[in-house]
């Protein structure tokens, strides 16, 4: 009797193997929370959920792959923080990022399907491209006699499934002291830079130095024309065509600055009036279509900063520096947590994947 029942124990906890083709066509279905977690099961689970066609063929299928995760840090700490804004925002995990740098030099200028692309604004030599998720990183130098660039942004250029950092220069001309913009790529597929043609761009817009905002197959700045009505635009730079090409703002009423965002999707603008404080949301309805700039009626308290849109409309941004809050579309109060930020602190939108980088 009790060989029997020890039988019957091991019966119950034997495993069935399931056929490689049918178990990753099982996992593809699942979402991502599950597969970080089911990558500890065993070492053939934790290869299958790794593996570069896998990760590809998982956020080809889900069917959202939206920016939806806040990370926030200091750029002294070596601990980042990370909010699903889906969820709720007093629910966080803490994520160690890869690179850490002296006097607050380490900057982030955007992020792409997963990846996060940081650098030294002191002295550094690389970028770095981070996925936060899975915690992969790899440096990409600066071009050969370069420093520090002004302006610089990541994406994915589908058509031949490869990732681009862009960045620009100022670049001095021989014999003169005029300056010009120099505009270079960094295909990760290929491992090397490439120069952009810009012709007489260069000396009609002053780029912002801030993140370069990637939507629509392209990489976007915010830009100030040097002649004529010094007129703000957004410049883009389309990752297939390799070209730059610009995009009215709406009707901005008073002295304030605008911020670039992906917002709900949308190419974005969060608008601040620093005198009164007040906030306006603006999104391209329709891609390059300036008439299509369309205003969210959304009533915010003085002092918020809207970062991002949640699928349902919601807004999460912050106020006065250390305050996450979350709005409805209605401009009702939905949550609010203090947090650690000061500042210094950065923080950026980005999309939680599985995915690494081609070559890898």
């Amino acid at each position: 009797m009790e060989i029997e029942n020890k039988k019957r124990k091991t019966r119950n906890h034997e495993v069935v193997a399931l056929p490689q083709e049918l178990l990753e066509k099982i996992l593809l279905l699942l979402p991502l929370k599950s597969l970080l977690r089911f990558r500890c099961v065993s070492k053939q689970w934790f290869s299958m959920i790794s593996d570069s066609h896998f990760t590809k063929s998982h956020f080809d299928l889900a069917t959202t792959t939206t920016n939806d995760m806040l990370i926030y840090f200091s750029p002294v700490n070596s601990v980042a923080r990370c909010v699903d804004v889906e969820e709720s925002i007093h629910r966080d995990y803490a994520v160690r990022i890869p690179v850490t740098y002296e006097h607050y030099a380490l900057r982030v200028r955007g992020s792409c399907r997963g990846f996060i692309l940081l650098l030294n604004c002191v002295n550094g030599t690389h970028f770095v491209m981070w996925n936060p998720t899975t915690g992969f990183h790899t440096r990409v130098s600066y071009p050969s006699g370069l420093s520090y660039p002004l302006w610089a942004g990541v994406g994915y250029d589908k058509s031949s499934d490869d990732y681009l950092v862009v960045a620009g220069w100022r670049d001095r001309f021989e014999k003169t002291y005029n300056l010009r913009h120099r505009w270079e790529f960094f295909s990760v597929r290929n491992h090397s830079w490439k120069e952009i043609e810009t012709g007489d761009f260069h000396s009609n817009h002053l780029i912002s130095c801030n993140s370069g905002v990637f939507c629509n197959g392209a990489i976007h700045w915010l830009a100030v024309r040097t002649v004529g009505d010094s007129a703000r635009v957004v410049v883009a730079f389309g990752l297939e065509e390799k070209n730059l090409s610009i995009i009215s703002l709406p009707d901005l009423q008073g002295g304030g600055t605008p911020t670039l965002n992906l917002l709900g999707g949308y190419l974005g603008i969060c608008y601040t009036e620093w005198q009164t404080w007040r906030n306006e949301l603006w999104v391209l309805k329709e891609y390059k279509v300036e008439s299509s700039w369309t205003k969210l009626n959304i009533d915010f308290p003085d002092g918020f900063i809207p970062m991002c849109l949640t699928r349902g409309s919601e807004c999460v941004g912050r106020k006065n520096i250390k305050e996450l809050m979350k709005f409805s579309d209605k401009g009702m109060l939905l949550e609010s947590r203090r947090t650690s930020c000061d500042i210094h602190t950065i923080m950026l939108m980005f999309a939680r994947t599985l995915l690494t980088l081609p070559g890898q």
